[in-house]
């Protein structure tokens, strides 16, 4: 498949770094002469305390002047929090952005309607002394230019958030020397496989196990539901699957994950996904065959005894066929404003495009209905209200499914 210049920007993952230890990383650290997050003067050596000491009080001043952004903070917080100020700053930027693409369009299309702003002589005082303040800036990658074009889009489903704020969704202490690992999820986009959207994003210790990391992916596969069979195996129904405890982990679904070539599964067992991907991958020629060995289980492998690459996707499978993409964002030392407990964390989750009903069209579908005649096709997505109307179905061959309610990892927390 052909991607677009816009398309491959998007799918874009990398370039990656090059490998890093992370044990070795925590040891480096560690071992540094100036301590990594210094709170106060206390903590730092003695020779870089005579070093500011020994400057006069001008120069002090001067310094503490220079790097100072209480002014900067001030402004910008006063100006999100005044409806009237940031409507304009909203305003004003979009009808930059407005003439950006007009100019940078050459075709005949039909143009975007023209956002128009207020007259000066009508703006609030207010309005005036910030956009006078704005036009004062001799910042000069403040104005966007023409060239701007090439990298301006409008926001897509994966840059919003379901989170308002971080979610802890484990009970894991951080020690003074672990290190916090900044991992992005991906998933394949279901009309074209080349690209990715991402997921989710997650902040986890080194400390940690991969089996932390899996259980913290708010995958829907998680939530199928489970079959009822009777006592020929037939489908006779379905109900919901596991419950509200993100940690409990179905195992019999399988998980295998690869990182730099090594393969980690559920347990050291031989019938695992980790012992299959490498019976598929001997099947393949030896020109297409991948460099791949089996690693140690998920639960008994940290963070920190990786050697990852930054940026690099890394591969993931579970629940038979789902596939995940997820690479290492940033490695770094705990900062003391960071959360002490509550790992692993999830920063972020993509809001999920719902199905809508097919007999409303208003809402989002709640049951797959399969062998209902009277609905037309099979399976049959319908919302629960609609079902209630129609009154169920009688046949016993007919079966309702419930859809995922996309609870899992954001909704509900670890215990």
């Amino acid at each position: 498949m052909n991607l677009t210049p816009a398309q491959a920007h998007e799918a874009y993952v990398g370039p990656p770094s090059e490998p890093v230890e992370v044990s070795a990383f925590v040891e480096t650290a560690r071992d540094l002469p100036l301590p990594v997050f210094s709170q106060s003067a206390a903590g730092l050596p003695e020779d870089v305390k005579e070093s500011w000491t020994s400057l006069s009080e001008d120069d002090q001043q001067k310094i503490r002047a220079e790097c100072c952004v209480d002014e900067l903070r001030t402004l910008v917080e006063d100006t999100v929090r005044s409806p009237r100020l940031m409507a304009h700053v909203t305003r004003t930027h979009e009808a930059s952005v407005h003439a950006i693409y007009d100019t940078a369009e050459p075709s005949n299309k039909r143009k975007r309607k023209r956002i128009t702003l207020a007259d000066p002589a009508e703006e609030h005082p207010e309005v005036t002394t910030l956009r006078l303040k704005l036009e004062a800036t001799k910042l000069k990658c403040w104005p966007l230019t023409l060239h701007a074009a090439s990298f301006i889009r409008p926001p897509r489903q994966p840059d919003h958030n379901t989170l308002i704020h971080v979610k802890k969704l484990g009970t894991s202490a951080a020690q003074e020397h672990d290190a916090l690992i900044f991992v992005t999820v991906y998933n394949r986009q279901s009309w074209g496989q080349r690209i990715l959207s991402r997921l989710s994003q997650h902040v986890l210790l080194g400390s940690q196990p991969l089996t932390d990391l899996f259980r913290a992916i708010p995958c829907p596969c998680k939530e199928l539901p489970e079959e009822i069979r009777d006592e020929n195996g037939r489908v006779t129904g379905y109900q919901d699957g596991p419950g509200n405890d993100d940690m409990a982990v179905d195992h019999e679904a399988g998980v295998v994950m690869c990182i730099e070539g090594i393969l980690y599964g559920e347990s050291d067992r031989e019938d695992d996904y980790a012992h299959k991907v490498l019976q598929l991958s001997e099947a393949l020629p030896e020109a297409k065959r991948p460099a791949l060995t089996k690693g140690s289980a998920l639960h008994a492998t940290q963070l920190q005894d990786l050697t990852v690459r930054l940026h690099e996707p890394y591969w993931m499978l579970h629940a038979g066929s789902c596939e995940h993409f997820f690479s290492v964002t940033a490695i770094r030392l705990r900062h003391p404003t960071d959360p002490p407990t509550g790992y692993p964390l999830t920063t972020q989750i993509t809001p999920p495009l719902s199905d809508i009903c097919r007999v409303c069209t208003k809402v989002p579908a709640v049951y797959s209905v399969v062998g209902d005649t009277r609905l037309g096709e099979s399976p049959f997505l319908i919302c629960g209200p609609c079902w209630r109307w129609m009154g169920g179905s009688k046949d016993d061959r007919v079966l309702v499914a419930p859809l995922p309610k996309h609870h899992h990892g954001w909704l509900y927390g670890m215990s």
